[in-house]
């Protein structure tokens, strides 16, 4: 026998029957001194073994209405909301980390979702049955509800069981005849039964001080956005509920919808409440404002779902400056971007060109944009960060910084920050270059106690390993096509960007380790990149002041 026919089998000695050939039903109690417990429930095998069954709870002791009579301690249980409150549906979760063994039969399906309600009525829990899942209300919709954190701390200081209210911007109705409702018009006037909620709206709070929020609204909702009034409650921390009926029951028994328009036709509801293990969770709604008000049992609603920008600790508590944002030092930028540095300044006094594209992080929307300013916009907006700034003078980047990365392009940049500008720097900088093709790829670390970017040619001359491996490269470099011209003769350096952007991850990597360390593990680093490597050769070693250089290390005049 196959699979799912032994699974069929077993089950049906178990006591259930086949509906049809992938659902069967069937009961399954527990029983102690004091209760007995009976589930109805159906098994779906559609997929089965490499989908998870999914078990959809019908009963409860012989009761249906399971919207209103799930207990509301019970866990681990999910509600597919309908139209209405009472047409939710039940899926029992109990099958974690499923996967497709010989194992995992019908025996196996029955003991978990037996050990499922032994848990609930006792409400003692496996540790490893107790894993963490979604919250107690479910997001199963398009639509969203976006929240700063700003606001989401504003409610949970707010005073429990008040209905406040708030100004939303959100887009246009799509009525069900197809028509766009008017910007015009308060968006709580269309009545909830004419609206296609099977559309996407995305649903912001009015005011918002924080920018990067502003950026995300002005990105998503159209010009002719609507508005609407919303309200949000905080839930006392000693209410339970299971399900979204016994949510609503309870804000309409606490007369907490009598504040609310008599004019309006629809409304946003926002609640936050405390979940499963006491956590803060939240759950929001368009309303229909006619159910509600008349106290039917049966409230059409739709879900939304909630997301907010997440607040997460700099990984990188340094201030760090970035002169030069081409082909490196933009993926540098982006990098550090994603692994929250504290504050970013950029410096760059090129524009972005046709010749930059699929070598940098901006793209064709950016042709003649100056690349400093474009690529503080576009990762401002692409990450929601705040902290990134541009400055058109070098010396400000240095005096602002808590670290330099320099990858200005070509060495007479280089020599001119290295020998002028920064030659007696009190702060580490990181210098960084390659080869056509990046075949070789250097950076070096300056500091006080280091020696200067003319030490490290100096090396370069005198230490057989770096002899070496810069020797192997170079001849490498010279076997390959390490130019290319453009429409007008104009010759461009060849790129491979993988490596690039290899080369990017480690000077992010040195950054990160300097800013958990106060210090570096080396000076400087080369990487040699045969073509056809897949992992490049590296050469690591520390950078003392050469006898015949002048520059000052710590401690000397």
């Amino acid at each position: 026998m196959d699979n799912k026919t032994t699974v069929k089998t077993e089950l049906i000695e178990l006591g259930f029957y086949f509906q049809d050939e992938i659902t069967a039903i069937g009961n399954i109690s527990y029983t102690d001194s004091e209760i007995n417990q009976v589930i109805r429930v159906e098994i779906s095998l559609k997929g089965y073994p490499i989908i998870q069954p999914r078990i959809k709870l019908l009963e409860i002791n012989g009761k249906e209405d399971l919207y209103r009579c799930i207990p509301k301690h019970w866990r681990h249980l999910d509600e597919l909301v309908k139209s209405y409150t009472i047409e939710s549906e039940f899926y029992i979760c109990c099958l974690h980390n499923w996967s497709a063994r010989s194992s995992n039969n019908g025996q196996f399906i029955y003991s978990r979702i037996l050990s499922w309600l032994k848990s609930n009525v006792t409400e003692e829990w496996l540790k490893e049955e107790d894993l963490q899942g979604w919250r107690i209300l479910p997001q199963n919709s398009g639509s969203t509800i976006y929240l700063s954190n700003e606001y989401i701390k504003e409610v949970e200081k707010a005073e429990s069981k008040k209905l406040y209210k708030m100004e939303v911007n959100h887009h246009p109705f799509i009525l069900n005849n197809s028509n766009k409702a008017s910007s015009k018009k308060r968006g709580n006037l269309y009545p909830y039964g004419i609206i296609n909620l099977e559309k996407f709206y995305a649903f912001f709070p009015s005011l918002s001080k924080k920018v990067e929020f502003h950026k995300l609204k002005n990105y998503i909702l159209p010009k002719d956005f609507s508005t609407s009034t919303a309200f949000f409650v905080r839930i006392p921390r000693i209410t339970k509920f299971k399900t979204t009926y016994q949510l609503i029951e309870y804000l309409r028994v606490n007369n907490l919808f009598n504040g609310i328009d008599t004019t309006y036709k629809n409304f946003v509801l926002f609640v936050m409440y405390k979940g499963d293990n006491n956590r803060t969770e939240s759950a929001a709604f368009i309303m229909n404002s006619e159910a509600v008000k008349k106290n039917k049992s049966a409230v059409e609603l739709t879900p939304l779902r909630i997301e907010n920008i997440p607040e997460r600790e700099n990984a990188i508590n340094l201030d760090v400056g970035l002169l030069g944002v081409g082909s490196l030092g933009s993926q540098v930028a982006r990098i550090l971007v994603e692994k929250d540095v504290s504050k970013i300044y950029l410096a760059d006094y090129d524009r972005f060109s046709l010749e930059n594209l699929g070598r940098h992080v901006l793209g064709s929307i950016h042709v003649g944009q100056a690349k400093s300013l474009a690529l503080a916009d576009f990762l401002s907006l692409l990450y929601l960060k705040e902290d990134i700034f541009v400055r058109f003078d070098d010396n400000e980047v240095a005096e602002e910084s808590d670290i330099l990365v320099v990858t200005v392009g070509d060495p007479q940049s280089y020599d001119r920050l290295a020998f002028d500008k920064f030659l007696n720097y009190q702060k580490p900088i990181i210098w960084a270059w390659t080869s056509p093709n990046n075949i070789l790829q250097e950076i070096i670390i300056t500091t006080r106690e280091t020696g200067c970017l003319n030490c490290y040619y100096q090396k370069i001359q005198e230490d057989k390993k770096l002899m070496l491996l810069q020797s192997a490269a170079l001849k490498e470099v010279d076997k390959q096509p390490s130019v290319e011209y453009d429409v007008c003769g104009n010759p461009h350096t060849s790129s491979m960007m993988d490596r690039l952007i290899f080369l990017a991850t480690q000077i992010v990597s040195i950054v990160a380790y300097y800013n958990n360390n106060k210090r570096f593990k080396f000076d400087y680093v080369n990487y040699y990149w045969g073509m056809d490597d897949i992992i490049p050769t590296p050469l690591t070693g520390h950078l003392e002041k050469n006898e015949s250089c002048f520059c000052l290390t710590d401690g000397e005049s």
